[in-house]
């Protein structure tokens, strides 16, 4: 009976993520509104159709935990250390002051306890990864300025929940020796994340080599699972947050040559568990307690929005970064966050706040980050006409020291593979390469090759690379199904994209351009040809005689060949 009520809900919840999700795409509004829109519709406050938040919550955590791997799988240690003054210096000051500004209106403006307004304050500092994250990537500006400003404020904010947690255990059971008990948390702190780097360190490369030997999405799948989950548990355990074990296992990951195939594998758990988080969060959100205090809530919301944003951008200012940034990053910043539900939620559990006061709370966190995509909106176009006004021109995409752009995708990287990389980087033309033999790649990387294990037919790798800004795709592999699937993923995904590959003979030569090549070369006779341009050379034609021929025979001769084959295989 309960797996059929458990079914029933998970219906529900698809049934309403499906219909009214599609809608806001339709109207051209974010989904994550979408997915708070339909919790709220289906949820206790709502319709009543799941009166249970609890069954959906656990699950709904992990969404945020996926999203936390998929972050760090994005950055590297090279990456994070560029960024660490953002993440430390701009981040650190804003978890800091915004928390000091909540906590003093506690104290001395809603008359709470100071140890009440210490959670209340920490936890209003705290912005919505999930949801930023989201947004930004919706907009495709996750590698901008504003990008890279967001994300090191976030991860500050994710580190300061360490303490934050922390704090709320001590302060509920009375403990005045913060020192001693905040040294403790960071001992076991330090060595949950110096067990995750060093297992990242020693163990992942092998580990994914020999499951990469075997052939096996499903297993690959779950060893990435296993991962994911272990490193969230080994930190839960310490003391610490889920989702900080989760980016330092992607961290790990992010350092091997398997990233791309990880994040493919990912993307489904990561997509459908962060839509059930944000449902979740509407389904919290109670309409008939929203209405009987709207002023309080509102007034409340506003406040919360005006401080957060107001101090983004006064540190921005203080950065000398563009003041059309500044506003941008506030106004996206400034909502409240989903570990804001856990602090609140274990200090109502544990008395330090009231039932009352904890909803109040809740209701306007919840709101704040409904708010989330329109505020974004706002904040766009408020950028837009400072710039205008300006006359700036619109902020070009930055790269990151790992990041490509006009690049060349190599799927396959046997001897031909590498003579074409060798050419590019010859010509200090940018490149990233696949490959799915592990053997292989190992070696290509001791020699300091880019190159990645995955599956170039797959989309989602594909899309990890970056096949967007690219410019070219060469296929090398010598299995013909490997290369006409591979070919026909990037010609019906990115149909104006050239696509070069590689052919044994003239029958793959047909098949590889019908299924959407842009030019396909058969090794057999391209070997023919420079074997007879040798021979003609031997005998003392000119290099521009020799040259012609060849020319010739590649123009004509490869036609009346496929026309053979053609004629042959009816």
């Amino acid at each position: 009976m309960e797996l059929h009520n458990n079914l029933k809900e998970i219906l529900l919840l698809l049934m309403a993520a499906v219909f009214i999700v599609a809608i806001f795409k339709r109207l051209r509004l974010s989904p994550v509104l979408g997915y708070l829109v339909a919790g709220m519709a289906i949820g206790p406050f709502g319709l009543e159709l799941v009166n249970e938040i609890r069954t959906t919550g656990g699950v709904a955590e992990f969404g945020v935990v996926f999203l936390l791997f998929y972050i760090g799988l994005e950055l590297t240690f090279d990456r994070l250390r560029t960024m660490y003054q953002l993440v430390f210096g701009f981040g650190g000051c804003q978890v800091l002051i915004t928390g000091l500004i909540f906590t003093m209106a506690g104290v001395y403006i809603f008359k709470l306890s100071p140890e009440a307004a210490i959670i209340v304050g920490g936890g209003l500092a705290l912005s919505s990864t999930a949801i930023v994250l989201q947004v930004m990537s919706e907009r495709g500006n996750a590698t901008s300025q504003l990008g890279r400003l967001a994300l090191s404020v976030l991860i500050a904010q994710d580190l300061a929940v360490v303490p934050l947690l922390v704090l709320v255990s001590i302060l509920s059971k009375g403990n005045t020796n913060l020192a001693e008990a905040l040294f403790i948390a960071t001992i076991k702190a330090l060595v949950a994340l110096v067990v995750i780097f060093l297992f990242g360190r020693i163990l992942l490369r092998p580990l994914f080599r020999l499951i990469g030997t075997l052939k096996s999405e499903e297993l690959f799948a779950a060893t990435t699972l296993m991962i994911v989950l272990g490193a969230a548990w080994a930190t839960e355990r310490a003391g610490l947050s889920l989702a900080l074990g989760a980016f330092v296992a992607g961290l790990m990951v992010a350092e091997t040559e398997f990233r791309h195939q990880v994040t493919a594998n990912i993307m489904p758990f990561k997509g459908l568990l962060l839509g059930l988080f944000f449902m979740t969060v509407g389904m919290s959100i109670n309409i008939e307690f929203l209405i009987a205090n709207l002023v309080v809530v509102i007034l409340l919301s506003i406040a919360i929005i005006a401080i957060k944003s107001g101090i983004i951008i006064g540190l921005c200012q203080m950065a000398k970064m563009p003041q059309s940034r500044g506003i941008q990053a506030g106004l996206l910043l400034a909502q409240g966050g989903e570990f804001a539900f856990v602090l609140f939620g274990i200090a109502l559990h544990t008395g330090l706040l009231s039932r009352d006061i904890s909803q109040i709370l809740l209701v306007v966190v919840s709101l704040t980050m409904a708010l989330t995509p329109l505020l974004a909106i706002t904040g766009r176009k408020i950028a837009g006409k400072i710039d205008k006004r300006k006359h700036a021109h619109m902020e070009h995409i930055s790269q990151e020291a790992t990041s490509l752009k006009n690049h060349v995708i190599i799927a396959g990287f046997g001897r031909m593979g590498q003579t074409i990389a060798k050419l590019l980087a010859l010509e200090e033309i940018q490149y990233i390469a696949l490959d799915t033999d592990p053997k292989r790649i190992y070696k290509a990387r001791l020699q300091g090759f880019p190159v990645y294990y995955g599956d170039a037919s797959r989309l989602e790798v594909l899309n990890s690379l970056g096949i967007a800004k690219a410019s070219a795709v060469i296929v090398t592999t010598n299995n013909v199904r490997s290369s006409k699937a591979a070919v026909e993923a990037v010609h019906d995904n990115f149909p104006h994209m050239p696509v070069y590959a590689r052919a044994k003979d003239l029958d793959d030569v047909k098949n590889l351009e019908e299924s959407g090549a842009t030019l396909v070369v058969p090794e057999t006779l391209e070997t023919s040809l420079r074997l007879g341009a040798a021979a003609l050379y031997h005998f003392g034609l000119p290099e521009h005689e020799v040259e012609r021929v060849i020319r010739h025979f590649r123009t004509q001769d490869y036609a009346v060949a496929k026309e053979e084959t053609s004629h042959s295989a009816v």
